[in-house]
């Protein structure tokens, strides 16, 4: 059985789909009782409540697990101590594979979860546990959070990018998802660390030419001010580590971009990784 944590976020839900596609038995951690009914609704999988910082909670999770694929929740402050449970857990229960979900270039140190992250993969390298460390580049169904005002409206709202010279290696998540089920399910991918990116380094402008593409109007783009930018992730609920950290993650964007290589996930895949282009198409095929 495999275990995946941080379940019910958007990419712990890509996975378990990946893997029940392939009939793996899937454990999904989540911390709320009424997170349960939809994992139960993506299909077999046998659902653990508990916070990741619990180790008994997660101890009783990795009962009879024999793979898991960590996730922790975007930006929490606690990641490290979550990954010392995790690595804790997985050694009691002599789990045989440990894979965890890092960011692309956590040496990084100018943003505070990528600090936590390079942190907990060394953890993950000196537990012993065979391991697979996966560094995906930003997903491109991060601007889905702008969607509705993207297709309402013509308006583009984004922080990534302030001048020409930003680019960015977006990488499909339904990509990650099937590496990761691959990296799971096939021998071979232990003792490994795989930055994953998607096959373009975007611009502004790249993106934008795909959106006026397929939607066929002129696409305006809208970027706020830092300090409004943090007034309304407050007004969405998120505490001040988790404001910071997003700002200066965006800080440091704008100034150096993030760049990556497709070819580690075109040999996982053995095929060329999703476009933006292609992702837009489908997400607008799929909203009508």
């Amino acid at each position: 059985m495999i275990l995946i944590t941080g379940a019910n976020g958007k990419t712990g839900r890509a996975v378990i789909k990946a893997l029940l596609s392939k009939g793996e038995p899937i454990r999904a951690l989540v911390r709320r009782t009424e997170q349960v009914e939809y994992m139960k609704s993506l299909g077999d999988v046998d659902v653990a409540i508990g916070d990741m910082l619990d180790q008994k909670a997660v101890n009783e999770a990795f009962v009879g697990i024999k793979a898991v694929y960590h996730i922790c929740s975007a930006m929490n402050p606690d990641e490290v101590q979550i990954g010392q449970v995790m690595t804790e857990a997985a050694r009691l229960a002599e789990v045989e594979h440990f894979v965890f979900h890092s960011v692309l270039h956590p040496v990084i140190q100018e943003m505070p979860h990528h600090h936590k992250k390079l942190l907990v993969e060394e953890l993950v390298v000196n537990s012993g546990i065979p391991y697979t460390i996966i560094q995906p580049g930003v997903l491109m169904q991060n601007i889905l959070e702008s969607w509705k005002l993207l297709s309402e409206e013509g308006i583009f709202q984004q922080k990534y990018f302030t001048t020409q010279d930003t680019f960015i290696s977006m990488v499909d998540l339904e990509d990650i998802a099937e590496a990761a089920s691959i990296i799971l399910t096939r021998p071979g991918h232990t003792w490994a660390s795989y930055e994953l990116c998607g096959p373009e380094n975007l611009s502004l402008s790249d993106m934008i030419t795909a959106m006026e593409q397929h939607f066929g109007h002129e696409i305006k783009v809208k970027t706020p001010e830092d300090e409004m930018f943090a007034a309304q992730l407050k007004k969405r609920g998120l505490g001040d580590y988790q404001v910071n950290t997003i700002v200066k993650m965006f800080q440091h964007y704008n100034a150096h971009g993030s760049i990556g290589n497709s070819n580690v996930l075109s040999w996982i895949l053995g095929r060329k990784p999703n476009n933006f282009s292609s992702f837009i198409h489908r997400t607008l095929e799929n909203k009508i």
